[in-house]
């Protein structure tokens, strides 16, 4: 079989990194609703009682009133000023925890306790001054206005740890619907619908997806896309994680196919992670490759794929590894139904 250098692996995830900026899934990140006339009139009152002069106490003690009977609405005060959703949890965790005090996991459910809320109400309407105080003097009128940029201009920094935890679960959500569409075994099952649910676990090592079962694995695969730079620590754990993976099953016979699926501009400063990965792993893939794991997904299972693939030339050593399980046709059979799946379109050679 035809393999490829560390130099040609590279060369190929670069020529086919995910344009995120373009995805779908990610451009739905990126529009917030605008305010509701609820959340208009709650930013109002709030500004209102501090222009009117409201002590700082006094400010904890209004909010708090008009929290307590929808307390989720906490939360588009918290955006409004520029916080994240768990930074009020993790600033406040230190100073409560020195008098006893546990602190929730949302900000929501600080509400309505309160010996927690007099610490969150006044770290909240320290936040809420420093935003709101220039805006004493507007017009109710303008005021809308500006309570609408507000919210689009801080929704990108809002959702942006939503965004993160949810992209790097979209690529095995993505796989787990393919393999379910060409109705191929796979586990967890659930991936197809909920991607944040618990991975499969295989010689104590997790992985995202498992071909066929975890009881008899032929096929398993590890997922990771970076869309930013992660750091120092982001490049030891990509190659760490896939070089245990790659150790462990060693010591199955037979030794299953450990799949890389990565992707994304992250690893533009993650070049030891990246060799890692592609290192240790025996085959990887994109999502404009995705169709290479349909094949591997097929091939554990006995099967085949018909795959029209307009670039074979970049992809010629994989065509050549697992051409026994593929049939590359020129145009899809207009009788037939086709799965689109990255830069191809597959479906199993029955």
């Amino acid at each position: 079989m035809t393999a490829e250098s560390l130099s040609e692996k590279r060369n190929e995830f670069q020529s086919h990194v995910w344009d995120h900026s373009k995805d779908e899934f990610q451009i739905a990140f990126n529009t917030r609703e605008r305010l509701t006339k609820a959340e208009q009139q709650l930013l109002m009152e709030v500004l209102n009682s501090m222009a009117n002069g409201a002590t700082d106490s006094e400010m904890v003690e209004i909010l708090e009133e008009l929290l307590a009977p929808k307390p989720d609405d906490i939360l588009i005060l918290m955006q409004i000023v520029g916080l994240t959703r768990n930074k009020i949890v993790q600033d406040l965790k230190p100073g409560l925890r020195k008098i006893g005090i546990s602190v929730p996991g949302s900000a929501p459910l600080m509400i309505n306790r309160p010996r927690i809320w007099a610490e969150a109400g006044q770290y909240l309407v320290t936040h809420l001054r420093r935003v709101l105080t220039p805006l004493f003097s507007a017009k109710d009128d303008v005021l809308v206005g500006v309570f609408e940029a507000l919210n689009q201009a801080t929704w990108p920094c809002w959702i942006r740890q939503e965004r993160a935890k949810r992209s790097g679960h979209e690529a095995e959500g993505r796989l787990a619907v393919l393999l379910q569409s060409l109705d191929l075994d796979f586990e967890p099952k659930e991936k197809a619908t909920n991607p944040l649910c618990p991975d499969a676990k295989v010689c104590d090592v997790s992985f995202d997806i498992v071909v066929p079962t975890v009881a008899a694995p032929k096929l398993c695969v590890k997922a990771t896309v970076h869309t930013a730079n992660i750091g120092q620590f982001g490049e030891s754990k990509d190659k760490l994680e896939i070089q245990v993976a790659s150790q462990q099953l060693e010591n199955m016979e037979p030794k299953p196919t450990l799949l890389a699926f990565i992707d994304g501009v992250g690893f533009d400063s993650n070049r030891a992670g990246l060799d890692g990965v592609l290192e240790h792993a025996d085959e990887f893939c994109q999502f404009s490759t995705l169709w290479k794991a349909a094949v591997l997904a097929a091939r554990a299972q006995d099967m085949g794929i018909l795959l029209v693939l307009p670039d074979r030339e970049s992809h010629l050593s994989f065509l050549r590894r697992h051409n026994e399980h593929i049939c590359l046709v020129d145009k899809p059979d207009q009788s037939t139904k086709w799965i689109a799946v990255g830069e191809a379109q597959v479906r199993l050679d029955s």
